[in-house]
C-alpha cells in the first residue's frame, strides 16, 4: 500500500503517465468508498488512461445500463487518500460525472398550432332522474 502510494507520489512529481497496475488497494478501497457514497448502485474501476503519456488516471463509472469515462489527475487521488478536501472534490467529479451519465433530455414539447375542434355533441338525454336502468 505504501509502495503504490509512494509510486504515485513519484509519477505525480514527475508527471510521467501512471499505469494501472501502480494503483493499490488503498485507492481501490478509497474509489469504491466514494461510490458507495453517491449511489449503492454505482460501479466505479480504474482504467488505463487515454493517452499513453497521460499522467491521468481513468475511472470507468456505470450504473443502470448506462457507462461513462473520466480522467482524473494521479496526484489528486493520491492526495484523497490523505486529505479531506482532496477526497470531497474527488466524490464531486465522480458525481458530476454520474448525473451526466444518467441526464435525459425531456420530451419534445407538443406541437402550439392545434387547430379548434368543432361543436361539442350534444347529450341527448330524457332530463333529469334516474336512468332506464339495465336493459
Amino acid at each position: 500500500m505504501a509502495g503504490s502510494a509512494a509510486a504515485l507520489a513519484a509519477a505525480g512529481a514527475e508527471r510521467r503517465p501512471v499505469r494501472l497496475r501502480e494503483i493499490g488497494e488503498s485507492q481501490q478501497r478509497l474509489l469504491r468508498g466514494l461510490a458507495q457514497r453517491i449511489s449503492t448502485r454505482l460501479d466505479a474501476a480504474f482504467t488505463e488512461a487515454v493517452g499513453s503519456d497521460s499522467p491521468n488516471i481513468g475511472i470507468a463509472l456505470s450504473e443502470r445500463g448506462r457507462s461513462a469515462a473520466m480522467e482524473v489527475p494521479a496526484i489528486l487521488l493520491l492526495r484523497a487518500d490523505a486529505e479531506a478536501d482532496a477526497r470531497e472534490a474527488l466524490r464531486q467529479r465522480i458525481k458530476s460525472t454520474r448525473d451526466r451519465m444518467l441526464f435525459r433530455p425531456p420530451p419534445t414539447p407538443l406541437p402550439k398550432n392545434i387547430a379548434a375542434a368543432g361543436e361539442p355533441a350534444f347529450f341527448r338525454g330524457r332530463g333529469p332522474g334516474p336512468g332506464r336502468g339495465r336493459r
